[in-house]
């Protein structure tokens, strides 16, 4: 296994393996890297509603 992309986002490091798409089809693959953007979209969502919330 090894590394073959890595993602540095504000909150968190997404490291892409060569065993992630090793053996699939390049349909299987567009999905998996559709699914991993739509994730780190969430997430990206997700900690700006945190910011946006008042404190207690």
């Amino acid at each position: 296994m090894a590394v073959a992309a890595t993602y540095h986002y504000a909150h968190g490091t997404v490291s892409v393996c060569d065993d992630a798409y090793r053996d699939i089809s390049l349909e299987e693959q567009k999905r998996r890297e559709e699914h991993m953007w739509r994730a780190a979209h969430e997430i990206v969502l997700d900690a700006q509603s945190e910011r946006k919330k008042p404190e207690k």
